[in-house]
């Protein structure tokens, strides 16, 4: 906790003598992404490739994948809206292939592992900040909610229709 405190505080501090985020962003025409952090069902790593509209309106690809016992593969057209400076809503639509446990915490704690796998699509809106600087970005999907309107295959009555982003780090460059 105390390293993300100094981090944001260096980001803070340092955009005080720098460009607004906003103004960065013009004159940008695609951003490139790494992005890190639990999203839809899974913690998981993913990339995406963004095209600029306008400065603060961007539409594209990200591409995700987990492997372990709990697995997941995503992929989701994106749109993502900037309110001022670095605040955002952003909105998907995506495909999910995942296997996860369906006993979660309570799994954990009683070692009763029960996996399910499936297919399916859906859409998330989820809100966060990111920084841009010259061509470098930084940013978080701090939380999003989502829900699951298509299942192709299941394997277990126990499945859940949500899916939740939590804490999703994002890096990259913009040009």
């Amino acid at each position: 906790m105390k390293n993300l405190f100094i981090i944001f505080m260096t980001i803070w501090t340092a955009s005080a003598f720098c460009a607004s985020s906003e103004e960065n962003r013009s004159g940008k025409k695609y951003e490139t992404t790494l992005q890190l952090g639990q999203d839809y069902r899974l913690p998981t790593n993913q990339v995406g490739l963004m095209y600029f509209l306008k400065p603060n309106d961007l539409v594209g690809l990200k591409l995700g994948s987990s492997k372990g016992q709990e697995s997941q593969d995503n992929i989701s057209l994106q749109y993502k809206h900037y309110f001022g400076n670095s605040f955002y809503l952003a909105g998907d639509i995506f495909y999910l292939r995942t296997r996860e446990d369906t006993n979660g915490f309570f799994g954990d704690i009683f070692n009763l592992h029960e996996y399910a796998s499936y297919s399916s699509m859906g859409s998330s809106l989820r809100l966060g900040n990111q920084w841009t600087w010259e061509n470098f970005t930084l940013g978080c999907d701090w939380f999003g909610l989502g829900q699951r309107f298509g299942t192709f295959r299941k394997d277990s009555h126990k499945l859940t229709n949500t899916t939740i982003t939590l804490l999703n780090v994002i890096i990259g460059f913009s040009f």
